[in-house]
């Protein structure tokens, strides 16, 4: 990724703002154009700055792609980091009761859901990722996503449903279910627009993003409770006791 250039005495002044206008315009750009569709000067006219300062702050596209999911990434972790810190303490303990590790989940699975509500900022995240996860980003800016993000988010969710299941972590099935858990808000970006048509809606406001966290809570905990109850099953039927932790 570019450095992270300060303003210079007597060359670009107001450095961070100047910065935070590039990012800002080219998550927009380059989630309406793409990667390889948008082009740093059309950036730049953009964001109302000169195209040199592009280069002086990024280097090149690439590393204002990067600097892009960087910012990105942050804000997610910002937005999911008491719902994680939730999760790890809940894993913690080995003896945690199974509806604790259910709202742990549905925690993390709610920060996501928060994201399809209809703000500036979230339609133009929304469309930059959504080009990113259909791979068409540079491969750096994957394994950015997949080290800093995916791999905390999927690990937690893995772990939580592994010891709701009775399965190991790697089990097919417990990365499976993780998977299809986790990624329930993304119909609300992928199928946006067929979603809307469908039910009539101009928008996702607030009232109705509070409406689909509630329909994909109740659910999910449906599933993860029945996850539940095949583990109970199975021990009980290979003469083991039920685990007992709380459902």
């Amino acid at each position: 990724m570019a450095r992270h250039k300060p303003a210079a005495e007597g060359g670009y002044q107001r450095g961070e703002e100047t910065r935070a206008k590039l990012i800002h315009a080219a998550v927009r750009v380059f989630g309406e154009r793409g990667y390889e569709g948008a082009s740093t000067r059309e950036i730049a006219s953009e964001a109302g700055v000169n195209a040199p300062a592009l280069q002086y702050y990024f280097d090149n596209k690439e590393g204002l792609y990067l600097a892009c999911m960087a910012f990105i990434l942050d804000r997610v972790k910002e937005q999911l980091r008491d719902v994680t810190a939730a999760a790890d303490a809940a894993l913690a303990a080995p003896d945690t009761p199974d509806e604790r590790l259910i709202e742990a989940l549905l925690g993390i699975l709610g920060g996501f859901v928060s994201f399809i509500q209809d703000t500036p900022h979230a339609a133009d995240w929304r469309l930059f990722m959504a080009r990113e996860q259909a791979g068409q980003g540079p491969p750096a800016a994957f394994r950015m996503l997949d080290e800093h993000f995916n791999q905390r988010i999927g690990g937690l969710s893995r772990q939580i449903i592994a010891r709701l299941s009775g399965y190991a972590v790697d089990d097919e099935r417990t990365v499976l279910h993780s998977f299809s858990i986790i990624s329930q808000g993304m119909v609300f970006r992928v199928l946006r627009l067929q979603v809307l048509s469908t039910l009539g809606w101009e928008q996702i406001d607030h009232a109705r993003m509070v409406k689909v966290r509630e329909l994909l809570f109740s659910q999910t905990r449906s599933i993860l409770r029945g996850l539940v109850a095949e583990r109970t099953a199975r021990a009980l039927g290979s003469g083991g006791s039920s685990p007992g932790r709380g459902i």
